[in-house]
């Protein structure tokens, strides 16, 4: 039986990937900062797997900003999938963000290395593959975000940052390595710690008082994990970036959808105009991220990854409304 570490499994697209994995067969080792939150993991996790997978998971204690714990813990694994990074809050500067991002992610490479562990797959961003203000392009893997772009947040150029950190250090050391680039990740929650992204569409399905008018390119979390196993598994990945989000649902048509679902709701839609949002975004760290895809017309392609990989996508709606359906099971529907 083949076994695989996943970074960071407290994390809500970490959990995913751990199911996937572990419905696949796979053996499983996923790092946690602290052993404490074993119980509440295990519990999670067998509500969605079963018991004979569940018996295939283990933890281990490891963190992105110390070498401690990893490369014995990584040793006899057949690959790593790195999905822990820091999103950050909108209030740190890009140096603090760069060098978490950069650092973790070299943590765990280097980590591989030490440990005979040579074949890897790291989740990205599109954040990593933003263009400029204006761009009408329709963008493949072949394109980076310009770190200079004065309109980017330190959450992109992070993310920019530590994939070319990686893409460096497994070029120089010889390491197998694959990079997924999703988009906005929304899905269903597997347990109410671990909300993530999804919880802007908890917001909207309690009613903002008003919605930016931003373009989302969506990826579903399901599929974001499936993504990640089929490039695990395929030798015509090594070395690629797999672009995974191309569907687009603006905020609104997000807010529509949940008043077509839940008219019980009363959701009412009153569109902020965008130089209101960068306005808002002076004052409100958590929306500066949203700036950058004000007016956005460009947009990606997953061709490759249908062509390589035979990858599938929900469609947005289905997304946004399986996961208003989790938020709502986990009471989480009020206030996110």
């Amino acid at each position: 039986m083949k076994k695989v570490i996943v970074t960071g499994g407290t994390g809500f697209v970490a959990g995913w990937v751990i199911v996937e994995f572990l419905k696949a067969g796979y053996q499983v080792a996923t790092s946690i900062r602290s052993t404490s939150k074993i119980s509440q993991l295990t519990e999670t996790f067998e509500k969605v797997v079963t018991p004979q997978e569940l018996a295939n998971l283990s933890f281990f204690e490891a963190d992105l900003t110390q070498s401690a714990g990893w490369v014995e813990n990584m040793r006899g694994a057949q690959g790593v999938i790195h999905v822990a990074s820091p999103m950050g809050n909108g209030t740190q500067t890009v140096d603090e963000l760069v060098s978490v991002a950069k650092n973790g992610a070299l943590t765990v490479l280097r980590a591989a290395k030490k440990a005979g562990v040579k074949r890897i797959v790291m989740t990205s961003s599109q954040a990593a593959s933003t263009p400029e203000h204006g761009s009408t392009a329709v963008l493949d893997e072949s394109f980076w975000t310009d770190i200079h772009n004065p309109d980017l947040d330190p959450y992109r150029i992070s993310k920019v940052e530590s994939e070319r950190a990686a893409w460096q250090y497994a070029r120089a050391n010889q390491l197998a390595l694959t990079t997924i680039l999703p988009g906005a990740i929304f899905g269903p929650i597997l347990s109410s710690r671990a909300v993530s992204s999804d919880r802007i569409l908890g917001q909207l399905l309690h009613g903002l008082p008003m919605i930016p008018h931003v373009p989302l390119e969506i990826s579903d979390v399901r599929d974001l994990a499936h993504l990640h196993r089929l490039a695990f598994e395929s030798d015509v990945a090594i070395d690629q970036r797999y672009l995974a989000a191309s569907q687009t649902m603006s905020m609104a048509d997000v807010a529509r959808c949940y008043q077509n679902e839940f008219p019980e709701k009363k959701i009412k839609i009153r569109l902020l105009p965008n130089w209101g949002t960068k306005v808002v975004a002076r004052f409100v760290p958590s929306m500066r991220s949203l700036v950058p895809m004000l007016n956005r017309q460009s947009r990606h392609t997953t061709r490759a990854a249908e062509h390589d990989l035979g990858w599938i996508q929900h469609r947005p709606e289905e997304t946004v409304i399986d996961t208003a359906h989790s938020l709502i099971d986990f009471g989480l529907d009020q206030s996110v």
